[in-house]
């Protein structure tokens, strides 16, 4: 009897236990539902129709304008995009239209509805981010010259990345879109919007009566003048250097330039700023909560303005102050370029040679590593790597830390959910569901598709090399869109996937980028598609409806964007040259000639950086790169910093749980989104609009920050973005008959003026005499001789 009283007591509290587990579950879809029920009725109608004339007809062609748009947008020197959430209302008018216009019946089943809208955006937004695939393409076609590169291949590459991921994200659907655990809040703001459109108070109100389209289409115009001028005419603007103005261009100033200057090849940037919204754009400042944009710009001052010069000055690698020491600032800081032992810089090019056993290989020049060995990065780029390392491991530890209990817990409701559904769930069981079998043949069809085109389409990787990259995704997709259905964060797989690859494949710069991009797109694209899925539920789209408006705009997304990067880059047309180890094809791109000249605001920096990275991580190989005997092995140090500082707020907030250290979030303050080589005046004007708009207008003005403000950033997108555009065709895109605005006093050779006078003179005289046509030659120049 003794016995049986001493375990009754561990018997009751293992019952009391698992009570309290259940309580906690039920607590959390509690909390969900609350969340849910803010914007989502629990209502639907299924006799609207979704899958109309009107909702493909809008969606495939808004969708086909952005994605060109922002596809061109990818030879920006800082990168610009118009967001998907614009067709949400500038969709809205014209559904009103065709309702209104065209005959009742197939084509016009009548009123213009919340579903159809939602359709739409799915669409577009399937559209709207161009293939990553492009950066592999265009780098291996264009900047690499494999001219045998057939954009036959091409266009069936971006296709596999964009859709594989599809068959993954239809798999996991009843884990990752029909529990309510699974919350995906970047979609609510969205639903929002679609709610309030539909609604009947967009109008209406005595205080601020004015509608979100019509102030949508003032701001929007207003925005278009004024970009003309950043852009055009007094670009000086964009690139305000306090630093610079003060030390009045003197020659003698290096440090000056260093702290100062923002240009591709300069500075740090140190209390610059711009009036430019499309520097701005990048951090969507108004979308993105205020609390994450203070942690991304506590980064960003401290690892831009503090540590980067500080590494620099003590050369901290290896000779920092020796790279670009030839180039007009005397040093370089921001590039993304690499360089030889001696700071001179290489072209991609010169890294690599077609393999004498296979002519679609592109592997390391060995010759030339040897004789420049070792190859080095700027400052900047360098510390990039390294807290590349520290967000991958932080964001693990800093998501188990703060979000485990949470995630246990709601992996344990949504078990239950699978049992039983939430109402929102039970509403969609109107609908035919997509049989497991469709994602299936998605999966098949793009696994064998994806294995022919890189082992024999010039990807240059290997049968297993495919299958390793979809084994990578399959295992990492659930656990990590489980985090980001949660908590909002995506875990990246991009610098581990090409470690994993550079390791097993080194020196094979093809078929390392290729591995990166199919292991990444993998997952992200997987996930994504997932999102939307998830807008879908709660708006109740048809599922059917669904899988056929994300796969035709993935896959037109796919063609539109690859075929229009390909037609950018080949009507800028080429000139010959003596076939040597930079021109390998005979001939140079002039759309390469635009991108040596990143005063021109196109210089491809993102094509750069990703071929950099290849030559880092495919030719040289992260053995070399990063090994023992390297400069940059003390970057690897980042992964055990990953590891331990976010446990340093974690704990502090658990000591002091009423203190802001909840805010302090160690990914998003290393994240470093500033990429090297782009104009650096961005990182004060962004934070300044966040905290004016995100602060004090919601503040002391929350009526119109809610009506207005997610409306307000859509404009000054779209505004922004059809004026670079018209800019890019009418001034630069023939580069026999560039367009400048006349040089003055705020469009000078170098735009913020921190250069000395007498070479502001002759990159003028350099830039009016090669203008409309004509011809400059420097040695005829005397003010330049």
């Amino acid at each position: 009897m003794a016995e049986v009283k001493a375990n009754e007591p561990e018997f009751h509290n293992d019952e009391k236990l698992q009570t309290v587990d259940a309580q906690n579950d039920d607590d959390y879809i509690d909390e969900i539902y609350e969340i849910i029920d803010a914007v989502v009725p629990r209502t639907d109608d299924p006799t609207l129709p979704a899958n109309t004339f009107r909702a493909w007809f809008l969606g495939l062609l808004f969708g086909v304008l952005i994605c060109a748009a922002n596809t061109i947008f990818t030879f920006r020197s800082n990168s610009f995009s118009i967001t998907p959430f614009v067709t949400v209302l500038i969709a809205y008018p014209c559904g009103l239209l065709m309702a209104k216009v065209l005959p009742a019946g197939m084509l016009n089943p009548g009123k213009f509805n919340y579903k159809e809208h939602a359709l739409i955006y799915v669409m577009t937004s399937c559209m709207a981010s161009p293939p990553y695939a492009l950066y592999n393409i265009v780098g291996q076609k264009y900047q690499l010259y494999q001219t045998d590169l057939s954009l036959l291949s091409g266009f069936g590459f971006a296709i596999v990345t964009q859709c594989f991921g599809y068959g993954f994200a239809g798999l996991t659907r009843r884990y990752l879109v029909r529990p309510a655990a699974m919350l995906w809040p970047s979609n609510l703001a969205t639903i929002a919007m679609l709610n309030s459109l539909h609604g009947t108070d967009d109008g209406q109100g005595t205080r601020y009566p004015m509608t979100r389209y019509k102030f949508f289409w003032l701001v929007s115009s207003a925005m278009f003048f004024y970009q003309l001028l950043p852009s055009y005419v007094m670009p000086m603007i964009g690139a305000l250097s306090v630093i610079c103005w003060f030390t009045n261009n003197k020659t003698d100033n290096k440090m000056a330039l260093v702290l100062g200057s923002t240009s591709y090849g300069g500075g740090v940037g140190l209390l610059s700023f711009t009036l430019d919204w499309s520097l701005c754009n990048v951090y969507a400042p108004i979308t993105t909560p205020l609390w994450a944009m203070m942690n991304q710009f506590l980064g960003l001052w401290l690892f831009m303005w503090i540590v980067t010069p500080i590494l620099w000055y003590t050369e901290a690698f290896y000779k920092d102050q020796s790279i670009g020491a030839s180039s007009e600032y005397g040093f370089t800081i921001n590039s993304p370029s690499t360089f030889t032992k001696n700071g001179k810089r290489i072209s991609n090019t010169k890294f690599v040679i077609r393999s004498p056993d296979d002519r679609n290989s592109l592997v390391l020049n060995q010759t030339f590593y040897d004789e420049n060995k070792p190859i080095l990065i700027t400052t900047y780029f360098a510390l990039e790597y390294a807290n590349s390392f520290i967000v991958f491991v932080a964001a693990l530890v800093h998501v188990g830390l703060w979000y485990g209990k949470d995630i246990w817990h709601r992996f344990r409701a949504t078990l239950k959910d699978l049992d039983r559904d939430d109402i929102h769930a039970t509403l969609m069981d109107a609908y035919p569901e997509v049989p497991d079998w469709w994602f299936m043949v998605v999966l098949v069809l793009t696994t064998i598709l994806g294995i022919v085109v890189c082992q024999w389409g010039g990807f240059d990787l290997p049968w297993w090399g495919t299958i390793l990259a979809i084994l990578l995704a399959l295992v990492s997709i659930i656990p990590i869109g489980t985090i980001q259905a949660i908590s909002g964060q995506q875990i990246g797989l991009n610098v581990m996937s090409e470690f994993l690859i550079g390791l097993l494949l080194p020196g094979r710069i093809s078929a390392v980028m290729a591995f990166k991009t199919f292991s990444y797109m993998a997952m992200y694209q997987g996930l994504f598609l997932v999102a939307d899925m998830k807008l879908g539920h709660y708006l109740k789209v048809p599922p059917r409806a669904m899988f056929l408006a994300q796969l035709v705009s993935t896959i037109l997304g796919a063609l539109v964007s690859t075929g229009s990067a390909a037609l950018i880059y080949e009507s800028f047309g080429k000139v010959e040259k003596p076939v040597s180890p930079q021109f390998p094809a005979g001939f140079q791109w002039l759309m390469q000639v635009q991108a040596d000249d990143p005063a021109s605001g196109w210089s491809s920096n993102g094509y750069n950086t990703f071929l950099s990275a290849g030559a880092i991580w495919g030719a040289i190989a992260p053995a070399r790169f990063f090994g023992p005997e390297s400069p940059y092995f003390k970057t690897l140090l980042g992964f055990a910093v990953g590891a331990v500082l976010p446990v340093i707020p974690w704990y502090l907030h658990k000591i002091q749980p009423n203190s802001f250290w909840h805010l302090v979030n160690i990914p998003l303050i290393f994240i470093f989104p500033a990429a090297a080589g782009g104009r650096r005046s961005d990182l004060i004007s962004p934070l300044l609009i966040a905290v004016l708009v995100n602060y004090f207008v919601k503040k002391y003005r929350n009526t119109w920050w809610k009506k207005y403000a997610y409306v307000m950033s859509a404009a000054f997108d779209s505004g922004t973005g059809v004026m670079l555009l018209i800019l890019f065709f009418m001034v630069q895109f023939n580069a026999k008959f560039q367009m400048p605005f006349p040089a003055w006093f705020m469009n000078s050779g170098d735009v913020e003026r921190c250069l000395p006078d007498a070479m502001l003179t002759c990159m003028e005289h350099g830039t009016m005499g090669g203008a409309y046509g004509n011809e400059y030659l420097a040695e005829q120049d005397p003010a330049c001789n």
